[in-house]
Formats: structure tokens, C-alpha cells, sequence
């Protein structure tokens, strides 16, 4: 059994493979503050849920984009864990040529991202991520990883909106009826969604007429459903997308057991 990780600014997302299929997967909150035996006691119980313990592991992915993160996971599974490790990163073999100025600096579920829609949904294509930060990420008709945008998520944008504000507060986004809203709170729901639906849309559209007009454009994320009814150019939804990349990531560089495959 693999275990991936994807460890992200809002969320830690983890998918248990056998073989290609995706067996079960879970979600812990990124809290930096915790402790390699804190996260070792919730891994433990994901496991036991899927009646596993960690000799059962036949290899562990990570990718992560939180470095304090990134020293607690490598302390835990240095002591709890003897399945051999790939950490992502640039200087492994990702399957995606990173065509971009400083391919040390991409994000690693961005390279899983790539990858994962290069694999099952063809080139030219785009990825629409819907995270913390929403990221847009191309793959040329080459195969070739060569960039995107990087906007705040929706959360983050309430959430600038009502700390600059002295009397908006607190919004739960959702989906409006109508775009004209007929109170304060209405008003900013219509303003958050629809805006966001349009910086969505807009991005997309832009990428699409650089990539061509047979680019697939694929969401992944948390507030993916919630945003691409109404973008319409966004052809597929992939929930998993980042951790099946992964998992490819993992398939180009398995290592011997024991080992472990440096970033």
C-alpha cells in the first residue's frame, strides 16, 4: 500500500493506493504547531481506520509546500516508518519537463498536477486549483510544464475584504440566487462568487487562447464544485488529481527499501 501526502497552507491531504486505485484517503487541518508525535497519533488512527499500521506501507509520496511541515513529516517517518520515501521536488524525475524560468521554485502540487492531467486528460491542458492560493498551471502541446497564475483563494479574499472593513462582516460562501443582493450579507456573497467565478473564467479564457483551442481545462480542490458550474470552459473536475499525481511521481522513482529519494 502507498501512502501519498500532500501537504498544502490549509489542509493535509492523504490517499492510500493499491496499485493505481486510490483505496481511501483522508484530510488533516496544516497546523504548524504540531508535533511529529501529534500528527503520528492522527496517521495512526487514518490507518487503523483502514485497518493498516505502518508495516503495511510499501512506500510513502511526499509532496508539500509548508517547510516547517516538511521537517516534522521527515522526523516522523524517520522514526516510525521503515517503507522507503520520495520527497517531490524539481530534481526528481516528475515527468514533466519544467519549462520555467526557476524550477526550483514551483510548487510541488503543481508538478503533481501537471503531471496527473498531462497523463489521463492530454495536452495541452490547464489546471485550475482551488486552494489557499488558486493556481492556474499550463502544459504546452509539448508535454511541457511552462507556468500559469497564482491568485488569492476565495477564502482569503473574504477574508481580506472583512479585515480592511469596519462593518462587513463573516460570510459563508455559497452559491446566490441572484447576483444583486438584497442585504449586506447577500451583497457579499453575490460580490464574492460571482467576482470569483469571473476572475476564474477570465484567467482561463486568456490561457486557453495561448495554449489553443483543444487545451482541456481541469479543477481540483476544495471549492472546485462549488465555483465551475458557472464556468463553463472548465471541462472536468478531478478532486484527487493531486494525489493520482503523485502517485505517477512516486511510480518514476521508486526507490529500493529503505532508501529514500532526496528533493
Amino acid at each position: 500500500m502507498l501512502l501519498a501526502v500532500d501537504i498544502g497552507n490549509t489542509n493535509i491531504k492523504l490517499g492510500l493506493f493499491q496499485g493505481s486505485s486510490l483505496a481511501g484517503k483522508a484530510r488533516l487541518t496544516t497546523d504548524p504547531q504540531r508535533t511529529a508525535d501529534e500528527y503520528l497519533i492522527a496517521l495512526d488512527a487514518i490507518l487503523a481506520r483502514h485497518r493498516l499500521v505502518w508495516s503495511d506501507l510499501s512506500g510513502v509520496i511526499i509532496g508539500s509546500v509548508v517547510p516547517v511541515l516538511t521537517e516534522t513529516f521527515d522526523e516522523l517517518l524517520a522514526t516510525h516508518s521503515t517503507a522507503p520515501v520520495v520527497w517531490v521536488g524539481p530534481r526528481l524525475d516528475v515527468g514533466v519537463r519544467l519549462d520555467v524560468d526557476n524550477p526550483n521554485e514551483v510548487g510541488t502540487d503543481r508538478i503533481a498536477n501537471a503531471l496527473a492531467a498531462q497523463t489521463w486528460f492530454g495536452v495541452p491542458a490547464i489546471v485550475v486549483d482551488f486552494g489557499t492560493a488558486t493556481t492556474f498551471d499550463a502544459v504546452d502541446q509539448s508535454g511541457a510544464y511552462i507556468g500559469g497564475a497564482i491568485s488569492p483563494g476565495l477564502d482569503v479574499w473574504v477574508d481580506a475584504l472583512v479585515a480592511r472593513t469596519a462593518q462587513l462582516r463573516r460570510i459563508t460562501i455559497t452559491h446566490p440566487d441572484s447576483v444583486i443582493g438584497g442585504s449586506t450579507v447577500a451583497a457579499m456573497q453575490a460580490g464574492a462568487f460571482y467576482g470569483y467565478v469571473g476572475l476564474v473564467d477570465g484567467i482561463t479564457r486568456r490561457m486557453v487562447t495561448e495554449l489553443g483551442p483543444d487545451t482541456t481545462v481541469i479543477a481540483t480542490g476544495g471549492l472546485a464544485r462549488l465555483i465551475t458550474p458557472e464556468t463553463p470552459i472548465v471541462q472536468a473536475i478531478d478532486a484527487d488529481l493531486t494525489l493520482k499525481g503523485l502517485r505517477l511521481i512516486w511510480e518514476r522513482n521508486e526507490p529500493a527499501s529503505g532508501e529514500e529519494a532526496a528533493l
